[in-house]
């Protein structure tokens, strides 16, 4: 029997009475089962540069890995930074300006891309993660798998 992956209702085709509204294919289950989240793969790094419209299309669990991402190269542009500005305490020259101001320019695009994911999860969930380590990202993973399991039925 066909069932709403929200409230578990059982339904005919993709109407359910009791959302009161029509249900996107991935929401029509069998059995009163919840929706899976099945996690395959993580993100690829390098769509911390795509547009904030795109990144808005990514479930949460991947901006939680895009987030852990782009804080990453935001340190090692900072870094950069750093190292740019030690030299410059040593010997002043054109090119070493010309680095500074594009490693400002580059600092400031991955501090922009961290505040739009931050921002886009803090809607999402109500916060934003401070820190995104390894340890947080498998405990998310695993509360994804056990809120699975529980099915939606009542008993009568």
């Amino acid at each position: 029997m066909k069932t709403c992956g929200y409230c578990g209702t059982d339904i005919q085709g993709d109407y359910c009475s009791f959302c009161e509204f029509t249900l996107d294919d991935k929401h029509v289950l069998e059995g009163h089962k919840r929706v899976d989240h099945v996690i395959e793969r993580t993100p690829d790094e390098a769509a911390i540069f795509l547009s904030t419209a795109e990144l808005l299309t990514f479930e949460t669990v991947d901006l939680l890995f895009l987030l852990k991402y782009a804080r990453s190269y935001r340190s090692e542009v900072y870094h950069l930074r750093v190292i740019s500005y030690k030299a410059e305490d040593r010997k002043t020259d054109q090119a070493l300006e010309e680095i500074q101001h594009q490693s400002y320019e580059e600092y400031e695009k991955a501090t922009r891309k961290v505040w739009v994911i931050e921002n886009i999860l803090k809607d999402r969930m109500g916060y934003y993660p401070v820190k995104v380590t390894e340890e947080f990202l498998q405990g998310y993973l695993h509360r994804i798998k056990q809120s699975q399991k529980k099915r939606m039925v009542l008993k009568k």
